[in-house]
């Protein structure tokens, strides 16, 4: 047992989701655990999980639920972990003030992402009930209580979804927030780029906005269903002049988008927008150990490639060897490839898409 916990995440986060429940923050993800709390925050802040939270800390291994952080670790020595380490704590009090938080109001979503689920998009939900015979998602029925949670020594708060831009408790949670002096991150699919949206943002002091954009063209349009890029790209361009340097691209890094990496990746660059990538960890469908090494292997040279040609800027090389790295570090699976086959060939009947039609390299992949 350690003396001291690796993570504060307990005691100095949130995260309050209206389709999950609480818990200390929106990175851990553990299947083999229960890892959330399908409850309020007042109910939470006095619960068992919590206790048991806490006291999982003190453990000499990290746990699996952790594995965004430790990944993140790896790849550019950063994490959410690490910043919440840098707070002093007090950790035999239950009064230390949230310093992050992450709120999702609902899973209210116009997309229906492949690599997504039902508890962040209603439109998957309803796909999974008609098809799937799946029962509609748990939702903590008041969530009210969010709004009496001190935030005075609150630095980074995050607002989520589903899609945050369609959702009109999004826009209550900005009005309630848009004083405090806290750096709000907020994560669109930039399908939304409404002077109303853009003006319920602009009311924040202190705003990031994240833009989860995976690639572009035809694969941007079949990872992320129902989104059309060349109207997208055009949101993209007014997101930019908008609100210049307060936006991010966040790459979803997939068994999809990144085996025709190369398809794509210059025009998302031609952009000029700090960009960074995460590999999917859940579901296992769509991690980028599902596809053979021999694929990833050579999107790992094109980026080499890439990156050595002398008008590329430093951010952008930072960006494809961040890209690099994830591919290195999810090796091959065949347990992976087999769920992904399966989940691939059961989501094309659904949707009466064929990914073959996408790239000829799944054609492959799938036939092997």
């Amino acid at each position: 047992m350690r003396d001291k916990p690796y993570c504060n995440a307990p005691w100095i986060g949130l995260a309050y989701e209206s389709s999950v429940g609480c818990k200390p923050c929106c990175e851990y993800n553990d299947a083999t655990y229960d890892s959330t709390f399908k409850g309020r925050y007042t109910d939470y802040i006095k619960s068992d999980y919590l206790k048991n939270f806490k006291e999982m800390m003190y453990e000499d291994d990290m746990s699996k639920g952790c594995k965004v952080c430790i990944d993140g670790e790896r790849i550019n020595n950063d994490s959410t972990r690490l910043r919440m380490l840098r707070h002093k704590v007090n950790y035999k009090s239950n009064d230390n003030k949230l310093v992050k938080f992450d709120f999702r109001a609902g899973n209210k979503c116009n997309l229906m992402c492949r690599m997504c689920h039902p508890e962040a998009s209603s439109m998957r939900e309803e796909e999974e009930i008609k098809f799937n015979n799946a029962n509609p998602i748990f939702r903590v029925e008041d969530m009210s209580d969010a709004y009496d949670i001190d935030l005075s020594k609150c630095e980074e708060l995050s607002i989520l979804g589903g899609e945050p831009s369609i959702d009109l408790e999004v826009r209550r949670w900005i009005d309630h927030v848009k004083d405090f002096d806290t750096h709000v991150f907020v994560t669109t699919n930039g399908t939304n780029a409404s002077d109303k949206w853009f003006d319920s943002l602009k009311q924040l002091k202190k705003l990031t906005i994240w833009l989860s954009i995976d690639a572009t063209g035809d694969a941007n349009d079949f990872q992320r269903k129902g989104s059309d890029w060349k109207e997208l790209k055009k949101n993209i361009i007014k997101y930019k002049k908008e609100f210049e340097n307060q936006i991010k691209i966040q790459i979803t890094a997939s068994s999809i988008n990144f085996t025709m990496l190369d398809t794509w990746w210059e025009e998302l660059m031609e952009l000029d927008i700090p960009l960074t990538s995460s590999a999917v960890v859940y579901p296992i469908s769509y991690s980028l150990k599902a596809i053979p090494d021999k694929y990833k292997d050579v999107q790992i040279q094109w980026l080499e490639d890439w990156i050595s040609k002398e008008s590329k800027i430093f951010r952008q090389k930072m960006e494809a060897k961040e890209a690099i790295k994830l591919l290195k570090m999810n090796r091959y699976d065949k347990k992976y490839n087999e769920s992904f086959k399966r989940e691939v060939k059961k989501m094309d009947d659904w949707r009466n898409e064929n990914i073959n039609d996408l790239d000829y390299r799944f054609e492959e992949i799938l036939n092997a």
